[in-house]
């Protein structure tokens, strides 16, 4: 199962402060104003083009360098947008007006830079610290949906989940922050509130392909298996509507087992931009035994995440194992094992254990095993095995 908590920027840049000028001359508003519609229209290159003449013509005004800088964060220069932001707040103390205004939005889009970078502590501090500028509180929800995800990257589940539900004391209706404390209940296995908090976003939003997937998610988990597939197949008859729809329809027949379906979907999702389609190509190819074509994905997958996944690390190890390339599978297992409260690492452990049983590496898989059946008692097969190893290798009393 993929991380539903890749990290998501849903940006927005100052408002263009018009004062009736005409649009033909070349002024630093009629730039920033241009700039503006070129951002909105997600043309981030000529947005930048018009945010640099509105710089050339006064590079004073504190509200183009903030623009600016959310057009470099969205073209992923990300040192380039720092040194905007940072303009912007050596400077916004200067001001006569909207100084609070300013530097909170620029506080807010260096937290949003160091997401980027994976400087999760730098990012914490940037959106507490703008959290603490009691001006514009109207940006205090989105700030707040950005600290719980920098602490889910963090893998500090529980502050993310305190964090969601603070936001929905304040914000009741809230779709977002409903799915998203849904989805650290299902990674912490708190699967009973997981469902509660999935139906009241489909309470709220009745189309919402996520929270059909979520629920099919935890009912597997439960082992009650009519019920996730009467998710899936409700969720199946739901209109598309958008690409993004186009993209949660590929992922229900992906569940089904309907690969064919999947693939379709999921290519034409990835060439709409959906980057995240190459993980469920990569579990279509596995499923296949297509074990290069689904490392192809896999690794494409990773380049384009901005925070390691455990659980892909673990596909490519399966891949890697079944190609008999043990020392990369091994790189692979390593990696995923050194992300630490990853939901995978049950998984990685036991293939682990498969590794080294391949390698006739007993021993180290016995150890393995041991650590793993502490933690995974319920895991019978595995008892078996580890009494097994034990025998094997004559430790047994």
């Amino acid at each position: 199962m993929r991380r539903s908590w890749i990290c998501l920027l849903i940006l927005f840049v100052f408002a263009a402060v018009l004062t009736g000028c005409d649009d033909d001359k070349m002024t630093p508003q009629s730039e920033n104003k241009k700039g503006l519609m070129y951002y909105e229209a997600g043309d981030y290159v000529k947005a930048a083009e018009y945010f640099e003449r509105a710089l050339e013509l006064d590079d004073t005004d504190l509200e183009v360098h903030n623009n600016y800088g959310m057009t470099l964060l969205q073209m992923k220069l990300y040192d380039d947008a720092l040194a905007q932001f940072e303009i912007v707040i050596a400077n916004s103390a200067q001001v006569s007006k909207n100084a609070d205004k300013l530097n909170k939005f620029a506080i807010r889009g260096k937290g949003l830079v160091f997401i980027q970078k994976q400087s999760y502590t730098d990012a914490l501090t940037c959106f507490n610290n703008a959290l603490d500028i009691k001006a514009e509180s109207g940006w205090d929800i989105d700030i707040l949906h950005y600290k719980a995800n920098t602490l889910e990257c963090m893998g500090y589940r529980t502050s993310a989940i305190d964090i969601y539900t603070e936001i929905l004391s304040r914000s009741k209706e809230n779709v977002a922050a409903y799915l998203s404390r849904a989805n650290l209940y299902r990674l912490e296995e708190r699967n009973e509130e997981a469902i509660a908090d999935y139906e009241k976003a489909l309470s709220l939003s009745e189309g919402n392909y996520r929270s059909y997937i979520g629920l099919y998610t935890c009912y597997m988990a439960m082992e009650r298996e009519d019920d996730a597939n009467s998710v899936l197949d409700t969720a199946s008859k739901l209109p598309v509507k958008t690409n993004e729809d186009k993209y949660y329809l590929g992922q229900v027949h992906y569940y089904q087992k309907n690969y064919k379906s999947a693939k379709i979907e999921m290519e034409y999702a990835y060439d709409m931009g959906y980057n995240e389609a190459d993980y469920f190509l990569g579990e279509i190819a596995l499923a296949d035994k297509q074990y290069e074509e689904a490392l192809t994905h896999f690794e494409r997958y990773r380049a384009n995440s901005t925070v390691e996944s455990p659980s892909v690390c673990n596909q490519e190890a399966v891949c890697y194992l079944a190609l008999f390339e043990y020392d990369k599978a091994q790189q692979m297992l390593n990696i995923g094992l050194g992300v630490p409260g990853s939901s995978a690492r049950r998984q990685l452990l036991r293939n682990q254990v498969v590794l080294y049983e391949e390698q006739n590496e007993l021993m180290k898989a016995y150890e393995t095993l041991q650590e793993y059946i502490v933690n995974y008692p319920e895991d019978t097969e595995a008892t078996t095995e580890y009494k097994f190893l034990k025998k094997r290798l004559g430790l047994a009393q």
